[in-house]
């Protein structure tokens, strides 16, 4: 039996190998090819063409390959074509395989234009056909993957090793940070910071919103001072310029009463000369004796001379008068100082200074029972008073202390000059309408010769507020509609006179009185 068993396997393999050939046969064009066209062309790669393989033009065959040569580096295969092919000079050859394993043949593939438009030249027998393009072939695909896979191998190699470290990295190092920062996590390093980044974002929104709402508060209060203080600036600027007209006035006013006693002094001076000369009978009389007698210039000489021993005697005494107008600020008031300041010695002093402004006298300050309770009532009668300041005062070097009456009430003062006396700071403490005492502070400083400008704040320890005002059958004075107390700051002018420019107005102005009488 054994000799039947190899029969038959002999005959299924034979059986196969001519099924395989047969569909090899049927897949390879059967046309006979007959005729004398001969033409070639050159290949890099002329692996698996064979003497006798087709050549096909457009799946047809046309021809054979009629033998293979080496010419150069390149494989030349010569090919026998059916006669009359037309084919132009520009065709392609190019090399096909009906299988991966299987022979390969020739395609031919005339070239031309737009839908089989023809060209100029054609090719003769014995023509090579110039363009080809290489066409791929198992062998080259065979090498490339062989030359590949070591290459493959050695990348897959390092892959390998690249994932075997990682894993004992991931198992080792990375395990333990893992679990190191879990542990971290766990102690609140990260929770605590963002407990205390959110308790300060509430802070701060919680302060925004109370910024907020205290910027809507005081908008209206802001608004309502800058208000007042462009009114008050509005009411600064037209007394200024009334000052001002008034100034111009009163200076022109001088300059003509000044022009008009130039007759008068003419003529005095006439009448001098006429006693000195004895002209005229002027000099007869009891004036012109008393001029030309010399008993009599002797004894003008010795009292000159006695009044100038007694002037010298007093040669420390030195006064100041001044003016000094101050405009409240908020309360848009403004107070008239007249001040004067007389020193016996260099380091005493007396001042004296008359005020009127809003505030009036010294209130009279009452308090009655309310029946049932053990509340009170607080009324101040207010007149429209002047009031008095009489301090007096001790200089020391660059600083001064005062003490006495001031503003009418008890009051003390201190005094220092700066900037070689150009800037004057004062400070005053005396009494107020409210328990705490009255505290004003101010700074002068001198622009002119005699003119200073001031500013500072004036009952700097007390809230400001409005006294409720109440009048009776007669009508109030209109300074006391509305009476403010409590802190205010102010601005000002002060107008000061030495002795020497008093001396000088009062010349200037006895010649104007002088002469218009």
């Amino acid at each position: 039996m054994r000799w039947v068993t190899r029969l038959t396997t002999g005959a299924v393999i034979l059986i196969i190998v001519a099924g395989v050939g047969l569909l090899i046969r049927a897949k390879v064009p059967t046309m006979k090819v007959a005729g004398t066209f001969r033409t070639y062309a050159k290949f890099r790669d002329g692996s698996r063409l064979a003497a006798g393989s087709p050549v096909v033009i457009a799946g047809v065959r046309v021809g054979l390959i009629e033998k293979l040569t080496l010419e150069g580096r390149l494989a030349r295969v010569d090919m026998r074509l059916q006669d009359g092919l037309d084919l132009p000079v520009d065709s392609f050859a190019t090399r096909r395989a009906d299988t991966l394993f299987g022979d390969s043949y020739i395609e031919i593939i005339p070239a031309g234009g737009d839908e089989g438009a023809e060209t100029a030249r054609r090719m003769k027998s014995g023509d090579p056909i110039a363009h080809v393009i290489e066409g791929g072939s198992t062998d080259a695909l065979l090498r490339g993957m062989a030359a590949a896979l070591p290459k493959i191998d050695n990348a897959l190699d390092v892959v390998h090793d690249g994932v075997v470290r990682s894993r004992a990295w991931v198992s080792g190092p990375a395990a333990d940070q893992l679990s190191n920062s879990a542990d971290w996590l766990s102690q609140g390093h990260i929770e605590g910071p963002m407990e205390a980044a959110d308790h300060a974002l509430a802070t701060i929104d919680d302060l925004t919103s109370r910024g907020a709402e205290a910027i809507a508060r005081t908008a209206p209060e802001v608004t309502h001072t800058i208000d007042r203080i462009d009114r008050a600036i509005v009411t600064t600027r037209d007394r200024t310029r009334e000052i001002k007209v008034g100034l111009v006035d009163a200076l022109r006013d001088t300059r003509e009463g000044l022009g008009g006693i130039d007759p008068q002094i003419a003529q005095a001076t006439e009448l001098l000369a006429a006693i000195d000369d004895g002209h005229g009978d002027d000099w007869r009389g009891t004036l012109g004796r008393l001029v030309n007698d010399p008993a009599t210039g002797d004894t003008l000489d010795d009292l000159a001379l006695s009044g100038r021993e007694a002037a010298a005697s007093f040669n420390r005494f030195k006064s100041w008068l001044g003016m000094r107008v101050e405009f409240d600020v908020f309360s848009r008031a403004v107070r008239f100082y007249a001040t004067a300041e007389i020193r016996a010695r260099n380091d005493k002093f007396y001042l004296v200074e008359l005020e009127r402004g809003p505030l009036g006298g010294v209130p009279n300050d009452e308090l009655s029972e309310v029946a049932g309770s053990a509340a009170y009532v607080r009324q101040q009668e207010i007149h429209d008073r002047i009031r008095f300041t009489a301090q007096f005062g001790k200089q020391l070097g660059s600083f001064s202390l005062r003490g006495g009456l001031k503003d009418s009430t008890i009051g003390f003062g201190a005094d220092t000059l700066l900037l070689d006396g150009r800037l004057k700071l004062s400070a005053d403490l005396y009494g107020a309408f409210q328990a705490t005492p009255r505290l004003k502070l101010a700074g002068a400083l001198a622009v002119f010769r005699s003119i200073y400008v001031l500013a500072g704040v004036d009952d700097a320890l007390n809230q400001p507020g409005y006294l409720k005002i109440v009048s009776g059958n007669p009508g109030a004075p209109t300074t006391f509609d509305h009476v403010r107390y409590g802190r205010d700051y102010f601005v000002g002018t002060t107008l000061i006179f030495n002795d020497a420019d008093i001396a000088v107005l009062l010349r200037v102005y006895g010649a104007l009185l002088v002469g218009l009488l």
